[in-house]
């Protein structure tokens, strides 16, 4: 009998806990990038919810050590980002224990693959193309992105109209980027305003996983675009099979639709 969501969603917590354990002393390790991200930690902080730990930010390591390292999910293990690699070395110096909490991972990327194959880390994916791009390299497991144990339930309602959020980074791959494209996880100024801003609408069309992952969540309609790598469609396989999620099929030409929708920013030609 195939799981409901929330019983696959309770799974993976309890995967993450059982490895997680209940260390004599544990660090919960940030990292730093978009609003996006911010969701990673709040849903991380809700996971710990039960557990003593400590957290500090990734640039400010020094004389931190201890026990055990949770090194915050993401997808900084690419070609346009992978600074925390970076990081690792020093971390595993600084701790005896290290899990990476759920992420995606390039393996083509020379120093992501190096790096992988000489950590002594246990590794978390998020979706199954990054695991079995890494299961070969070190010690693995997979498990939903920390975004998935965050609480919607304050920001659920209804919305209307379309929020076109496309990435305005490096990361994108798209050759046109919609009129009236709002790139929250950049342009807003916390998650607060970031979960809002999704909620206000009905559909939601977007190449950033955490926008996708969120608005799916609060029940909108998603259309979704990948980005430079295979995480947002691997992710929407792995774990919103079961959500209005769904991919475009070609890059289209986004226009305004004031004229015909007056609370709508944008559809599709």
């Amino acid at each position: 009998m195939q799981k409901s969501h929330e019983e696959a969603v309770q799974e993976s917590r309890d995967v993450l806990l059982r490895a997680i354990g209940e260390p004599e002393d544990l660090t919960f390790i940030r990292l730093y990038g978009n609003i996006g991200d911010e969701l990673i930690y709040a849903g991380t902080r809700q996971l710990l919810a039960r557990r003593f730990y400590k957290e500090v930010s990734v640039r400010n390591l020094s004389g931190v050590s201890g026990h055990t390292a949770l090194v915050a999910g993401g997808g900084c293990w690419c070609g346009p980002y992978h600074d925390v690699a970076a990081h690792l070395p020093l971390i595993e110096n600084n701790f005896k224990r290290v899990i990476i909490m759920p992420s995606s991972f390039d393996v083509s990327v020379p120093f992501v693959r190096a790096t992988l194959a000489a950590t002594k880390a246990l590794v978390f994916a998020r979706e199954r193309e990054s695991f079995n791009g890494i299961c070969r390299l070190c010690n693995a497991n997979i498990a939903y992105d920390c975004a998935f144990y965050f609480d919607y339930r304050p920001y659920l309602r209804d919305g209307e109209g379309c929020l076109a959020s496309f990435r305005t980074d490096q990361d994108s791959v798209r050759t046109v980027i919609p009129e009236g494209n709002n790139d929250i996880s950049r342009s807003c100024s916390s998650l607060d305003e970031w979960l809002w801003t999704i909620a206000r609408h009905a559909d939601v069309k977007t190449d950033r996983a955490h926008v996708m992952i969120a608005a799916a969540l609060l029940g909108k309609v998603v259309d979704y675009w990948t980005s430079s790598y295979h995480k947002v469609p691997s992710i929407a396989d792995y774990a919103l099979k079961s959500f209005r999620v769904r991919p475009i099929e070609r890059e289209k030409q986004f226009r305004m639709a004031s004229r015909k929708n007056e609370h709508s920013e944008g559809i599709w030609e």
